[in-house]
Order: structure tokens, then C-alpha cells, then sequence
């Protein structure tokens, strides 16, 4: 029943934000009032500022170790979406890890495409190394875009021959750009946010007038991926990138890169933004999981939104 009703409210969230034909001005500026008054889990604290030269919201649980952080880059197809409307969840995995999250408001398309966000998030990871956090103590997470985009910065960092994060933690993400994605070749029925040809927008306004063979070499889900750093991936059955999340896993068997993939039945993109039990689990799970990688120790608390 839980599921029903979120799914239901889910589906009236998607129609009323983006409409047949998206104005993307007009959207940022429904998410920005519906999102502004979001609120973190008490005991965090929220604050604005930069990283790297880029807009970023800062949430600091109490007693979060100073040598330590969390990278999160939000999704939203590039295009939209802010640190505030991943607040309730940023806020709970600030509270879960207990450690700093540092929530990215990157250059979003179509006025800044690719490679432009990409820079943002590599310049902000470079600000956290300079303040003295160690790269084994940063975690990167991103939840649909920003899972692609977490993915761009640890290939980057491996081919220029940089310290890899900790751990990437990836929500749901986008890791096709081409017209061979999942979200155009299954039933997009049951996903209530997300449809074809909404996806095909995002992937226009992020890369204007690039081919397919260049979006192909451009996409996580066809490059290489080893050397990269431990990879913790959540997707969900009903979400139109769930076939893209399957393939990324089995490649990461295939050449053994370090990838735990769990994939929640009956459940739509990004459902972990959502006062559900389910959600509350999902993010208990991530955060064990970063956790350990941080701190080497598993969690023994849930988050309590």
C-alpha cells in the first residue's frame, strides 16, 4: 500500500513538473519552490557555500570527523535539479555515515553541457584533496545523472593518474547516452517520473548536436571501467535504466572490476527521496556501505528520517 501511494504521488510529481514539452526554465523554477523549504534530519547542520568554486550545500552532522567527506552530485537529466531537492536525502545519509556531505550545485545544460559539469565535480574533488582530506577518506555519490557523473570523475582521475575515492556510491544511474539505452527499449509503464522521450530531452540539451558514436565513447556503460574505485550501485525493476544497471553489473563481472549491485523489485527511479520504509532501508544500506569504506566499520544505527 506504501508503494501505491508514493508511486501514485510520484506519478503527479512527474506531470506537473514537466508536462508533454518541458520549459526548462520554467521546471528549475517549480523544483526550486517546491524543494526550498526541504529539511535535513535534526542534528545536521546546513550550510552554503563553494568547493572548488562551485555552489555547494555543506551538511554536517554532530561529531563529523574533519578528515572525512561525502562528494554527492544530484541528478536530474543535467539539466535541472539543485541541492536542495536531495536534501531529505543528503541530510540522511549525512546523519547515517556521520560525516560531512557536500552537495553539488554543478553547471547544469543545456547553457552548460557536457563537458561542463564534469569540470565542476572534478574541480570540487580537487578542493576536498586540498583541504587535506585524504582520498581514501571521500566517497562520491550520485543518484541518476549524478551516478553518471561520479562515474565521468573516477575515469578521469584514473586516466590523468589521481588518487581514486574510497568508494562510488550509484543511485539509479545514467550510464547509457545513446539511443541503446534501456530507457528507450522497455515498458515504461510502471515508472512514474521518468519516460522516453523526456530521457531523450536530458540527453539532447546535455549534448547538442553530438552523434551517436561520440555519445557511445561517451558513456560510462561503454568504457572502460577497471581501476576504478569500489563501486556500491542501487537500482530499481521499474525504473527505465534499470537494463542499463544490469549490463553496467555484468561488465564489471566480466572484467572484475569491484561492483556490489542490488537492484530493488517494484520500485521506480530514485525512490530513495520518498518517506518510505523501503527508502529508509535503501539508504541504510548505501550508508553501511560507505561507512565501511570510510571509517572500516559497519553501521549499527538507521538513518531516522
Amino acid at each position: 500500500m506504501e508503494k501505491a501511494v508514493w508511486r501514485f504521488v510520484s506519478r503527479l510529481i512527474g506531470h506537473w513538473m514537466f508536462g508533454p514539452a518541458p520549459d526548462w526554465a520554467r521546471v528549475r523554477a517549480r523544483v526550486g519552490s517546491s524543494t526550498a523549504f526541504a529539511r535535513a534530519p535534526r542534528g545536521v547542520a546546513v550550510e552554503a557555500g563553494r568547493l572548488g568554486g562551485v555552489p555547494v550545500e555543506t551538511l554536517t552532522p554532530r561529531g563529523a570527523p574533519a578528515d572525512a567527506a561525502v562528494l554527492y552530485l544530484h541528478g536530474s537529466g543535467y539539466v535541472i535539479g539543485n541541492s536542495s531537492m536531495v536534501r531529505p536525502l543528503t541530510g540522511a545519509l549525512a546523519a547515517a555515515v556521520g560525516t560531512t556531505v557536500h552537495s553539488l550545485d554543478y553547471r547544469l545544460a543545456p547553457e552548460h553541457p557536457y563537458p561542463a559539469p564534469i569540470e565542476d565535480t572534478v574541480a570540487a574533488y580537487r578542493a576536498l584533496l586540498a583541504q587535506g582530506i585524504p582520498a581514501e577518506r571521500i566517497a562520491v555519490v550520485g543518484d541518476s545523472a549524478g551516478g553518471g557523473l561520479a562515474l565521468d570523475l573516477a575515469m578521469r582521475l584514473r586516466d590523468e593518474d589521481q588518487p581514486q575515492p574510497a568508494i562510488l556510491g550509484l543511485i539509479c544511474p545514467v550510464l547509457d547516452l545513446t539511443a541503446d539505452s534501456s530507457a528507450f527499449h522497455c515498458d515504461p509503464s510502471q515508472e512514474p517520473l521518468l519516460n522516453p522521450p523526456l530521457m531523450a530531452q536530458f540527453m539532447d540539451a546535455y549534448l547538442p548536436g553530438v552523434p551517436e558514436q561520440e555519445r557511445h565513447a561517451r558513456s560510462p556503460l561503454y568504457r572502460d571501467i577497471t581501476g576504478l574505485a569500489p563501486i556500491v550501485m542501487h537500482s530499481a525493476s521499474d525504473d527505465l535504466l534499470a537494463g542499463d544497471a544490469r549490463k553496467f553489473a555484468a561488465q564489471a563481472a566480466k572484467v572484475g572490476a569491484p561492483l556490489r549491485h542490488r537492484e530493488y523489485p517494484q520500485l521506480w527511479h530514485v525512490f530513495h527521496v520518498m518517506p518510505m520504509r523501503v527508502a529508509r532501508e535503501a539508504v541504510d544500506d548505501l550508508a553501511t556501505m560507505l561507512a565501511d569504506r570510510l571509517f572500516g566499520h559497519h553501521l549499527g544505527h538507521r538513518t531516522g528520517r
